[in-house]
């Protein structure tokens, strides 16, 4: 068995938030195995076969076309237009065979064996996640809904929650510009929901 840490912390922007974007856990690239961290700086969505960074500049600016992003760069684009990042996962242990496994799946499957810790969120995180629009970059499922149940309850946040989360299809190897047109409607039409319900 081998452990795996996200060590990423939340990003909370300098403007008020508009937005907070949830995952589970950071890339396996980005992420500390056994103790062993990697070597470059790194941040959310690291993997380059995961277009988040450029989805998310064309969702706010479609006709602009999206440049690579250092991770200063990153951080500066989240404070531009208020949006927090925060994941579920602090760590979890899998079998050797498993440990650069990136999928999900590894992550229902240690949170069923009960190897794995959410992480603890800052009370500033938690009135953030209560009073702030939440989306996640994965469509929903049973394994994502259990984790998102777990993380509230490890952080005494109402379970309501799991009801106001707007579930976005993954920007993994994807069209970034369909994608992020995909991301528009539908957050558009869960922010209305949300002001009406």
């Amino acid at each position: 068995m081998v452990t795996s840490c996200d060590e990423t912390p939340s990003f909370i922007p300098t403007n008020t938030p508009q937005m907070v974007i949830l995952g589970t856990m950071v890339a396996i690239c980005a992420r500390s195995i056994d103790g062993e961290a990697p070597t470059d700086p790194v941040f959310y969505y690291h993997n380059n076969r995961n277009h988040f960074w450029k989805v998310l500049q064309y969702f706010f600016a479609p006709d602009l076309t999206p440049k690579t992003l250092t991770v200063p760069e990153k951080k500066s684009f989240l404070n531009q237009h208020g949006v927090a990042i925060a994941n579920l996962v602090q760590e979890i242990e899998v079998p050797n065979r498993e440990a650069a496994d990136p999928s999900d799946t590894v992550l229902f499957a240690a949170q069923r064996k009960n190897r794995l810790q959410f992480k603890t969120a800052s009370p500033k995180l938690k009135a953030i996640l209560k009073n702030t629009p939440l989306f996640f970059t994965c469509r929903h499922k049973k394994g994502i809904q259990d984790l998102v149940t777990g993380y509230l309850e490890h952080n005494q946040l109402p379970q309501s929650l799991t009801h106001e989360i707007c579930y976005l299809p993954t920007p993994t190897r994807c069209n970034p510009h369909a994608r992020a047109a995909v991301w528009r409607d539908e957050a558009a039409a869960f922010k209305e929901k949300l002001d009406h319900g």
